[in-house]
């Protein structure tokens, strides 16, 4: 006979048994079960041109145009397929398990959409062109100069960003890889070391550009945040209904490139990038607008975008609403962006509204007075 003990022991270890046959099942779903992304409330997946799955209707059966196939040359190595942009590679991998053989052949991408094919709103975006970098950058000043005349000419929105960031906030990846040497002599690139103060050719001017001037503290500009943890950018060019956006500025292969991919990938942005607006101190450039160009960005040179600009098409929308000010503040400001002559309307229009509250207290002031 068994005794109440002996039971009790079958009993524990089929409990035992059912959690381990539980654990192996949940197990084998954790390993053989994907974690789909989803498109739901993905904004970089946001059809901004409302437009696109009717194109994939439309065109989906066709051959790619915007594509160049580029044969591998036995010898050859990947820089001679670079078309003349790739910058020589300073190093080379060695070993036979670092060798990289690219495939028979390899695709070079550009993008498939054109700057006039349907209305579009735009912003500008000058990059770190600060006072700190004018000795590395002061080639890009002229054309970027250009671009952002254009801008402010036509009353287009344009955001500035200015590289904040010092050694004693450091301590993330980036900041690792740059290391903690180089702090005061000024070598190490991943700090300011004299002034974050936009170069005078290109800063902002009115209290409503100042007002986009960010102080930033990521290579990608979406990445900066406010005190509360909310993102600075993007909810701007949200509420300006921004669809697409132009960089210029520095560095090239840095913040350029970064804000580039994540505008084009993350929030699904049309992303112009002008090259002859953009400049570095790495060897990075050239490499770096290649890459945009084959993979995120149109490339269109400052002559050819100020003269499109100017040109006054309807394609280019007007961006008249409010925009607050960027930096935390204990009072949100309000500025109004009006096209072209609105900004005197908005004027004359705060003008009036002061002069009346100056009457409405003068006859309160008079009438006290008449009663005592």
């Amino acid at each position: 006979e068994s005794s109440p003990g002996d039971a009790w022991s079958r009993a524990s270890w089929s409990c035992q048994l059912v959690d381990m046959c539980a654990w192996l099942a949940f197990a084998s779903a954790q390993v053989l079960s994907s974690v789909w992304a989803s498109a739901k409330n993905d904004p970089g997946l946001q059809d901004r041109t409302h437009s696109f799955q009717q194109s994939v209707a439309l065109h989906g059966d066709e051959h790619l145009t915007n594509v160049v196939v580029w044969p591998n040359t036995p010898g050859a190595t990947f820089d001679a397929w670079a078309d003349g942009v790739a910058d020589p590679m300073p190093y080379a991998y060695t070993g036979a398990d670092a060798r990289y053989d690219p495939p028979a052949s390899l695709q070079n991408y550009e993008a498939a959409w054109a700057l006039d094919e349907r209305t579009r709103k735009m912003a500008l975006l000058v990059l770190d062109m600060e006072e700190d970098y004018r000795s590395q950058v002061s080639s890009a000043i002229p054309s970027s100069k250009r671009v952002l005349d254009a801008f402010r000419a036509r009353g287009l929105p344009i955001f500035w960003t200015n590289w904040a960031k010092t050694s004693a906030m450091g301590g993330g990846g980036t900041d690792r890889f740059y290391g903690f040497r180089g702090i005061s002599n000024g070598e190490n690139p991943n700090f300011v070391h004299k002034s974050a103060a936009t170069m005078e050719e290109l800063a902002p001017v009115t209290e409503i550009e100042k007002a986009r001037e960010i102080k930033s503290l990521h290579f990608s500009k979406f990445a900066d945040r406010h005190a509360d943890g909310r993102e600075i950018l993007m909810p701007m060019l949200d509420e300006l209904g921004i669809d697409t956006i132009v960089i210029v500025g520095s560095w090239t292969d840095i913040c350029v490139l970064t804000t580039a991919y994540e505008a084009a990938d993350r929030y699904g942005l049309d992303v112009i990038v002008v090259p002859d607006a953009t400049a570095t101190g790495i060897l990075g450039h050239n490499a770096a607008l290649f890459l945009m160009a084959h993979v995120v960005a149109k490339l269109v040179p400052s002559a050819e975008l100020a003269a499109f600009i100017g040109s006054a098409p309807a394609s280019i929308l007007p961006v008249p609403v409010p925009v607050a000010r960027l930096e935390d503040s204990s009072q949100l400001q309000l500025a109004l962006v009006l096209p072209g002559g609105g900004r005197a309307v908005a004027v004359a229009l705060l003008s009036a509204a002061a002069g009346l509250a100056l009457v409405a207290w003068a006859t309160r002031r008079r009438r006290e007075a008449a009663m005592l």
